[in-house]
């Protein structure tokens, strides 16, 4: 019998998505992925922040309590925590205000790898935002997240180095995946990337295994595959 759980381990979520370390830190640390620790009866404040007209932001609690719950962590401390294995927190993430941190007798906690979980809710919308549906099914289509750059993506249960020109030509049928029109002219989309080839597989011959990346109709026509 599977257990309904409201969160999950670090070791879990790599499982379930066939995923490396690296990987996941890279989405956390561009918070394309929300990482959490588990807060066992600590004093938190929670309050909403407000920017006066001179530009200071001031602080306005409204609860203080002993909370028992997930809260998640920002950017900065997932950072240093998959760089050093361990960070000291005192301020959270949370949905209910706009900061959360702890107050009372504990300035901080030490958080490290293990102490990490992933939110049911963040699991299941990370799924749905990139049809990304784990390791036990395979590789399936229509699975596409790169980085800001789209010097690191990943289609298909595949992970591609790109170089820069490389990067360009991904970043331009992945626009017009998304605008409904995935075929595009190999040519036109070769030179409004910079390159000086006109031939796909020229651009991406360093690449052994970019047809698993782009797709070829035959007729001077490109896509992402599956998308």
């Amino acid at each position: 019998m599977e257990i309904e759980k409201a969160y999950f381990t670090l070791p879990e979520v790599l499982r379930r998505w066939s995923m490396s370390e690296t990987d996941l830190a890279y989405l956390a640390e561009n918070d394309q992925l929300r990482l959490s620790v588990r807060i066992l009866y600590l004093d938190i404040e929670f309050g909403d922040l407000e920017v006066t007209d001179d530009g200071h932001c001031h602080s306005i609690p409204w609860e203080r309590t002993c909370f028992n719950g997930l809260l998640d962590l920002h950017v900065q401390d997932v950072f240093q925590l998959f760089r050093h294995g361990e960070v000291r927190v005192s301020q959270f993430r949370t949905a209910r205000a706009d900061y959360a941190c702890l107050c009372g007798r504990h300035e901080f906690i030490s958080v490290r790898k293990s102490d990490l979980l992933l939110k049911r809710e963040e699991r299941d919308r990370f799924d749905a935002e990139t049809n990304f549906c784990g390791a036990s099914v395979g590789p399936q289509p229509g699975v596409f997240f790169a980085s800001a750059d789209y010097r690191d993506v990943h289609c298909n249960g595949h992970r591609f180095r790109l170089g820069q020109i490389q990067a360009n030509v991904v970043r331009a049928l992945h626009a017009a995946a998304q605008q409904g029109e995935p075929w595009q002219s190999g040519k036109a989309v070769l030179a409004a990337a910079g390159s000086r080839s006109t031939k796909m597989h020229d651009v991406f011959k360093s690449k052994k295994n970019w047809s698993l990346l782009i797709e070829s109709d035959r007729q001077g026509a490109y896509r992402l595959l599956g998308l």
